[in-house]
């Protein structure tokens, strides 16, 4: 969602976007860890977000948007792997910036890019006609596209490699990421609209493993602590009421009323 800067929010008076999260806790939970999820025929269920669900909500939070992609993306995925090629391409191609003026529409008035929140979680890069990025231009035939140039392919310091075959592909990932609909960041992302562990097994720092195989218990990183160490904040009834109104958050059930709209799969954990 977006909302006015202040309580954590951005520089200069833009309307900062953030990434509405929740953190659930399974009552039924035996002490399986990993493998009482995700192992063969799995006891345990991944379906927090269901309106059927045992989970039990224990807080909704509020992450500045850049962060929360960029937390998943260190964790979660090899420098190798499409996901974390994607991630990072998409981050480089919105920027960290907020409500930042990119160019002038057929009029001559000023243009401003900023995420574009949408319906069900999903999030483009839009244009807007005013410099706290609220009111979206919708009259103009230029996309962000149309401004933003695509960037070389960045895997990090640790990307150096000989391998041309590699490369290519990977450059390939990197471009057609960046196009202002976002749709290959999306799809990457989709599963966190859903139910997803705390846990991230295997653990990644910045596209390698955390220690040997990334599985110790040492090195398993909580991707919930993560997000919550890093520009998070708590998220009440009124916050959670403003993204419902926006309508851009998926159903959850908070203080005994009901905010956003179902999703596709709301009621299955086939996603996991």
């Amino acid at each position: 969602g977006s909302q006015d800067s202040g309580g954590g929010g951005g520089d200069g008076g833009a309307c900062s976007r953030w990434m509405m999260w929740a953190a659930y806790i399974d009552p039924n939970y035996a002490g399986g860890g990993y493998d009482e999820y995700f192992g063969d025929s799995p006891p345990g269920a991944l379906d927090c977000h269901s309106p059927d669900t045992d989970w039990q909500l224990i807080g909704v939070y509020r992450q500045e948007f850049y962060q929360y992609i960029e937390q998943i993306s260190k964790h979660l995925w090899a420098i190798d792997d499409y996901e974390y090629i994607v991630a990072l391409a998409g981050l480089e191609y919105m920027t960290d910036n907020e409500c930042f003026g990119v160019g002038y529409d057929e009029s001559g008035n000023q243009l401003y890019a900023e995420i574009q929140p949408m319906e069900g979680g999903a999030f483009q890069m839009g244009l807007y006609s005013d410099e706290k990025c609220i009111q979206l231009n919708t009259q103009t035939a230029y996309t962000y596209d149309d401004f933003a140039e695509v960037s070389e392919l960045d895997l990090g310091s640790k990307d150096a490699t000989d391998d041309d075959a590699f490369h290519q592909q990977a450059y390939q990932y990197w471009q057609e990421t960046q196009e202002y609909t976002l749709t290959n960041l999306n799809t990457v992302y989709n599963d966190f609209r859903f139910c997803t562990s705390c846990v991230d097994y295997p653990t990644y720092q910045d596209g390698y493993f955390i220690g040997d195989d990334g599985e110790d218990d040492d090195d398993l990183i909580n991707q919930c602590w993560k997000f919550y160490s890093h520009d998070s904040f708590n998220c009440d009834a009124d916050c959670i009421a403003m993204g419902a109104e926006q309508g851009s958050i998926t159903w959850i059930s908070y203080g005994g009323k009901q905010f956003g709209s179902l999703i596709e799969g709301q009621y299955s954990a086939d996603h996991v």
